[in-house]
C-alpha cells in the first residue's frame, strides 16, 4: 500500500464510527508441513564400495494428505546419488500444511546426505542425521503485476470533476488472473465499478513456492483524475467557495466528496431543493465543524450537513505549512430525469409496483465496498451511542440507491447512516442468471468516537 493510500485509509478510519471485529480464539489458520515419517535413502552400491560421499538437494511438494509429490533434484554433488535421494523422499510422510484453516499443498526442500558414517547404523535411524538435513519450507516468490489497463473515468462524475482512488484486495490464481476482489478503500462508489473492470483485464505472474504455484493475496491501487481539472475547477464544479480571508496560498484538494443523499420523500415526489453549509477543514484535511446556513426544506439541510461531515481533503497550505480553512458549499437538489435512480422511481411511488427483497437470489448479497459512517458532529459533546435502520435499493449494477431512514435513535444518526450506505457497492444481484434490483433494510450502529 502506497503512502498516499495508507494515509487516506487512516484518515477514513479516524473520521468514521468504531467497528468491532471478533476472532475465534485458539483457531490455527496457517502452519507449515512437518515431517512425520522419515526413511533413510539407499546408499548406491558403487558409491559405498568406493566410499564416495555426496549431497543432493531435493525439492518436492507435500500434498494436502501429507504425501510427497513432484519430487525432483535441484542440485547435486554427484548424480550417482540422485535416484536414491528422490526415491527416499517420496517415501516420507508429513503432517500437511494448514492454509486458512484447511490442509493445503506445500513446497519444501531438503539436503539428503550420503556418507558411509550414516550407513548401517544400529538401530536403523528414524530421523535425519542432523538439523541441517531436516526438510524446510521453500521461500515464496510473491505475485507480480504483468499488466493492468488504466481504469476509465466514470461518466457519472464528469460534471463534478472529482479525483479518486480505489485500492482492491484480490487473489491471484494459478492462471495469473485476479479473483475474489474486495475493495479495501474507495473515495467514491462510482470509481469502484470501473476499477473492477480494469482489474478483470489484468494479468499477473502468480506466486510460486518452488515448483508449486500458489494462490496469493495482492493489493492494487488505482487513481482517477478528471482530464485537466485543477483544485479550483473541482471546487467550482461542486459549489464550494473559500470564506477564509485572505485565502490560503494553496486551497484544499478534494479527496472524498460524497454527494448528499436525496431525501426519499422529496425524491419520489420530484421535489427540487437547495441547501447551503459553512464548514471548517482543519490542518489534517478533516471537516471539524459545519453550520447549516440555509435550506429550502429541513430534510435537504440535514442531508447536506451529513454529506459535508464525511468529506476529506488534502489540507490548505500557507507558506508551505498546513492550515485550517473555512469553506462554503451550495448544493441544488434536482429530480433525476434519466439514469439509474430515475429508472427506479416509478417502482418506488406509493402506487408503484415496488421492488422485491433478496429471497430467491442466485447467491447471497456480497458487499464489495461499504463506506464508513461518520459520527455526527452535533452529537460529539454528548457522545451518545446510537443506531439507525436504513432501507435502500441495491440496483442491478450493485450500487446502493435511494436510501431511506426507517428509524433512528437520533435524527443525525439516520442521515449519517444513509450517507454512508449511499456509497456501498455489491456484486450484481441476479435471479435465474438475470440481474435484478433488490430492496433491503439494515441496522447501522454508532459508537462514540475516542477523544
Amino acid at each position: 500500500m502506497t503512502i498516499f493510500f495508507r494515509t487516506l485509509l487512516l484518515l477514513l478510519v479516524a473520521h468514521a464510527s468504531s467497528v468491532v471485529a471478533q476472532t475465534d480464539a485458539g483457531k490455527i489458520d496457517f502452519g507449515d508441513a512437518t515431517l512425520r515419517d522419515w526413511v533413510q535413502p539407499e546408499y548406491p552400491e558403487a558409491a559405498l564400495k568406493n566410499r564416495t560421499e555426496g549431497k543432493v538437494v531435493v525439492e518436492f511438494v507435500v500434498d494436502a494428505d501429507g504425501h510427497v509429490v513432484q519430487a525432483s533434484v535441484k542440485k547435486s554433488s554427484n548424480e550417482i546419488f540422485d535416484n536414491s535421494a528422490v526415491s527416499a523422499v517420496k517415501k516420507w510422510t508429513f503432517s500437511p500444511a494448514i492454509d486458512d484453516g484447511k490442509p493445503a499443498a506445500y513446497a519444501m526442500g531438503v539436503i539428503v546426505p550420503f556418507s558411509p558414517k550414516y550407513w548401517n547404523q544400529k538401530p536403523a535411524p528414524t530421523t535425519p542425521p542432523g538439523s541441517e538435513f531436516m526438510p524446510m519450507g521453500l521461500p515464496v516468490t510473491p505475485a507480480k503485476v504483468k499488466s493492468v489497463p488504466d481504469p476509465e473515468y466514470p461518466e457519472e462524475l464528469d460534471d463534478r470533476k472529482l479525483p479518486g482512488a480505489v485500492e482492491i484486495e484480490f487473489t491471484v490464481n494459478p492462471e495469473g488472473k485476479a479473483s475474489d476482489p474486495k475493495v479495501a478503500l474507495a473515495t467514491h462508489a462510482a470509481f469502484v465499478e470501473t476499477a473492477l473492470r480494469a482489474l478483470e483485464k489484468g494479468r499477473f505472474n502468480p506466486a510460486h513456492q518452488g515448483p508449486l504455484t500458489k494462490p496469493s493475496t495482492m493489493h492494487y491501487p488505482m487513481t482517477f483524475e478528471s482530464m485537466g481539472a485543477k483544485r479550483e475547477d473541482v471546487f467550482a464544479a461542486n459549489g464550494i467557495t473559500i470564506l477564509t480571508d485572505p485565502a490560503p496560498d494553496v486551497i484544499p484538494a478534494a479527496i472524498v466528496l460524497i454527494e448528499p443523499v436525496y431525501p426519499f420523500s422529496q425524491l419520489v415526489s420530484h421535489e427540487a431543493g437547495s441547501a447551503e453549509v459553512d464548514f471548517v477543514v482543519d490542518e489534517k484535511g478533516l471537516v471539524t465543524s459545519s453550520t447549516l446556513v440555509a435550506a429550502s426544506a429541513p430534510e435537504f439541510g440535514a442531508a447536506m450537513s451529513a454529506a459535508v461531515e464525511a468529506w476529506i481533503f488534502r489540507p490548505a497550505l500557507r507558506q508551505g505549512t498546513s492550515q485550517s480553512v473555512k469553506l462554503k458549499v451550495t448544493h441544488k437538489f434536482t429530480p433525476p430525469e434519466n439514469g439509474p435512480v430515475a429508472r427506479l422511481l416509478p417502482d418506488l411511488q406509493p402506487n408503484g409496483s415496488g421492488i422485491g427483497g433478496a429471497t430467491g437470489l442466485d447467491q447471497r448479497l456480497k458487499p464489495l465496498w461499504r463506506g464508513f459512517p461518520v459520527y455526527p458532529h452535533a452529537l460529539r459533546t454528548e457522545h451518545p451511542p446510537g443506531e439507525a435502520k436504513i432501507a435502500f435499493i441495491i440496483d442491478r449494477f450493485g450500487r446502493a440507491r435511494a436510501p431511506r431512514v426507517v428509524s433512528a435513535s437520533r435524527e443525525e444518526f439516520g442521515w449519517a447512516a444513509a450517507t454512508a450506505i449511499s456509497q456501498w457497492v455489491f456484486e450484481r444481484p441476479t435471479k435465474k442468471g438475470e440481474p435484478v434490483d433488490v430492496k433491503v433494510t439494515i441496522p447501522v450502529g454508532f459508537k462514540p468516537p475516542a477523544e
